[in-house]
């Protein structure tokens, strides 16, 4: 399983809500319709069913995900735009989302960085094949070896996801987790290097720089190019999990995030869905090779060539300087995503159809993006262009649903005589144990959260051997089908790791390590492998390091992940 602080903040978000506890969004509390704005633009094109079978799938979302809010931009290339607007941008208001409201689009932000990159190559100003060490005197980059500028624009340098500039922990260095060019690793710190290139180049602030090669050329009015607090009127009012200690079911109660200014190019990109469309506009020309009005046709069809697999976006998917492009059926779309610590975002844009689309809303739960809307919207648009009938929306399947729930049926009994059950009712499961019986939502093929505050500290993993279940995990407590499968003692130096380890920025939070057995288990990720030079990393794993140190009393008081401490904390229950 391969673990980097990408994955790291995705368990941040998994480990943050209350299994139980009720939404906070009950179904009043939004607006009973999606609205629709087509404006700025006409089309020969008979668009309108299309849009209302987008709103009707945008309403499922809002309702079946427990969103508080999305906001959704149109484009095609002829020249007409729409806008959708769903659900609260302030629930405690009522204040519905509107059009001139600001989201925080996250990391589709690197596109734009990588045009700015582009525009400064176009003037002559920077060699993307350069590398990247003779651009940031001052900055400590890998002994190892160099990448180039190209390599950071696609993720092939090696360096960690979201290590520090300047880490510590026991690295003075950032390092590589593999030979630059050999694969893609994704990795903020390398757009946040990006980010630093470009300012050292042009001798102004990032913002300013994607503000005038950018923003400016394509008449994205309102855009912000940092996220900084004195704006914070002009956004949607950001959501997250209501508490940040435990696994989030889904429509779980939330709570208003705080705000985090945010000024490196990985993410630091504001804008409303009006001013994206002319954000996809221009992709969909890129995406047929023109470049104008930012550069020539030829920089343009380097800039959409993917270089690299990109796994992480999909089977099939390769990346391109900021952009994934990736398998929507049957075609080749340009796409990211964007989670930050209350918006999540898509983007999806076909360029030879001549069809594009975003969207955002105003939370951040778990690995939720709104990308199956933006591909549905995609498909909506080119069936409406080429006469064709429309297409099915993607399923939105309940998290309660378990295809197989016969196949987890079992009792269960831990070291300490506590019994548990694994009980089918058609499609769905449940857990039953002493005194009650708690409803289960799957969150992974072997995973499920137990919706009862006897089990909202960890999620429910299932151990199979040979394809029967032998165990069943809940954090470190292993439930076993028979006596003879539960875990031998943990070893002294293990025990000494397991705790609760917190970081007080909302982006990182709270994570937990557990034992299983002999090994050390980070929960929600899995386990974790001593290295020579006594770290650890996540099998698979090339770019991460995890340290613990400052021991007292037999037990490690610090986690360090890749350049960043985490504390240990002691539980109130």
């Amino acid at each position: 399983m391969a673990v980097s602080r990408r994955d790291w903040l995705k368990m941040a978000a998994f480990t943050a809500g209350a299994a139980g506890a009720g939404s906070a969004l009950a179904a009043g509390d939004r607006p009973a319709a999606v609205s629709l704005v087509a404006a700025n633009g006409t089309s020969k094109i008979d668009y309108a069913p299309a849009l209302e079978a987008l709103r009707q799938y945008v309403e499922l979302h809002l309702s079946e995900y427990g969103l508080p809010g999305m906001t959704v931009g149109l484009a095609d290339q002829d020249g007409f735009v729409a806008t959708l607007t769903a659900g609260w941008a302030n629930v405690d208001r009522r204040e519905p989302v509107q059009t001139r409201h600001l989201f925080q689009i996250g990391s589709i932000s690197k596109s734009m960085a990588g045009l700015a990159a582009f525009r400064l190559a176009q003037a002559g100003k920077l060699d993307l094949d350069a590398k990247a060490d003779g651009l940031l005197p001052g900055v400590p980059l890998p002994r190892e070896a160099s990448f180039t500028v190209a390599q950071l624009l696609d993720h092939s340098t090696g360096l960690p996801d979201d290590a520090p500039f300047f880490p510590r922990g026991g690295d003075e260095r950032l390092w590589l987790g593999y030979a630059p060019g050999s694969k893609m690793s994704y990795s903020n710190t390398g757009y946040g290097l990006v980010g630093m290139i470009l300012e050292r180049i042009e001798k102004r602030p990032f913002h300013e720089i994607l503000e005038r090669e950018v923003f400016q050329p394509l008449g994205m009015t309102g855009a912000r190019g940092l996220l900084s607090v004195e704006n914070r009127p002009e956004y949607a009012t950001g959501y997250r999990a209501y508490l940040t200690d435990r696994p989030y079911p889904r429509r779980g109660r939330l709570g208003e995030a705080p705000w985090v200014d945010f000024t490196e190019a990985s993410g630091s990109v504001g804008a409303s869905a009006a001013t994206m469309t002319h954000y996809v506009r221009y992709l969909i020309g890129a995406g047929q090779g023109k470049g104008g009005p930012l550069f020539s046709d030829a920089l343009a069809r380097r800039y959409v060539t993917a270089n690299i697999d990109a796994p992480i976006f999909g089977p099939g998917a390769r990346y391109a300087n900021g952009l994934a492009v990736v398998q929507v059926d049957g075609r080749s779309l340009l796409h990211h995503t964007g989670g930050m610590i209350a918006f999540s975002s898509s983007i999806h844009v076909d360029g030879p159809a001549g069809v594009g689309g975003f969207a955002s809303t105003n939370v951040m739960i778990g690995d939720y993006r709104p990308r199956a809307v933006t591909a549905y919207a995609c498909m909506l648009m080119r069936a409406a262009r080429e006469g064709k009938p429309l297409p099915a929306p993607p399923a939105v399947v309940a998290a309660e649903v378990v295809d197989n729930a016969s196949a987890f049926t079992g009792r269960y009994v831990s070291a300490g005589g506590e019994a548990i059950e694994l009980r089918p009712n058609g499609d769905r499961l449940s857990l039953g144990f002493a005194g009650g019986e708690a409803v289960l939502q799957r969150t992974g093929p072997e995973q499920f959260l137990a919706l009862h505050p006897r089990f909202s500290l960890h999620p429910i993993d299932v151990e199979r051997e040979g394809g029967r279940i032998v165990r069943v995990w809940w954090g470190g407590t292993a439930f076993a089908a028979e006596p003879g499968k539960l875990p031998g003692a943990t070893p002294a130096d293990i025990r000494a790791l397991v705790g609760r380890y917190d970081n007080d920025s909302p982006w990182l939070g709270t994570f937990r390590v557990v034992a299983r057995g002999d090994k050390p288990w980070v929960d929600g990720a899995g386990p974790l492998e001593r290295q020579a030079d006594g770290s650890y990393r996540f099998p698979g794993s090339d770019t991460e390091r995890v340290r613990f140190d400052a021991m007292f009393d037999g037990e490690a008081q610090r986690l360090n992940f890749s350049g960043v401490d985490f504390l240990r904390r002691p539980d109130a229950t």
